[in-house]
């Protein structure tokens, strides 16, 4: 790996074009040979995870040498967490009893369970204003006047962000968004 001073230095200051040019196809290269096999697709997401992490860190690396074993670090720990994490996986569904049968019941409770799981994921990406106007309205089933003045905001800002609020959910859970109609 091509490592130098520069390249540090740049990226301290958030110049990171040169960190790709010269050694992010090591890393690739580092982490594909700790995932093998079918797992390997992961690597760019172990390096680009260490990448953001050392980013956001970078002003706490005070030598080159440091902020190297950091990524290198991030890059095997995340390496053998996925690799962990497919072990596990791959034990569970050995030891599952194949004459497992999901009832009906069971089947339905799973699909709403991860529907939920999934719009909730979405509401969570909101901006805080509109997961705030979600909570008031559907959760708590306040009116829009109701929520204007408990935010002490106009009536009309209330609607506007409700609509902003059910556009974004729309946008993000594309057809499930009449699936979340049925759960609010």
């Amino acid at each position: 790996m091509k490592w130098s001073e520069q390249i540090f230095n740049d990226f301290k200051r958030g110049k990171i074009d040169s960190f790709y040019t010269h050694i992010y196809p090591d890393i690739l290269i580092y982490a594909t040979t700790l995932l093998k096999g079918k797992e390997a697709f992961k690597a760019e997401d172990c390096v680009q995870d260490a990448i953001e992490a050392s980013y956001i860190r970078r002003h706490e690396f005070t030598s080159s040498t440091q902020w190297r074993a950091y990524i290198v670090t991030c890059v095997r720990n995340r390496a053998f967490s996925i690799l962990r994490h497919n072990e596990a996986q791959t034990n569970y569904l050995e030891n599952l009893d194949p004459n497992f049968e999901m009832t009906p019941d069971a089947l339905n409770d799973f699909i709403e369970l991860e529907t939920r799981i999934h719009i909730y994921n979405a509401i969570a990406s909101l901006p805080k204003e509109l997961q705030q106007i979600f909570v008031l309205n559907f959760e708590e089933g306040l009116k829009n006047s109701e929520i204007a003045e408990r935010l002490g905001l106009a009536e009309i800002t209330v609607k506007k962000r409700k609509a902003r609020l059910l556009s974004r959910l729309r946008e993000i859970l594309g057809n499930d968004f009449y699936f979340f109609l049925l759960f609010v």
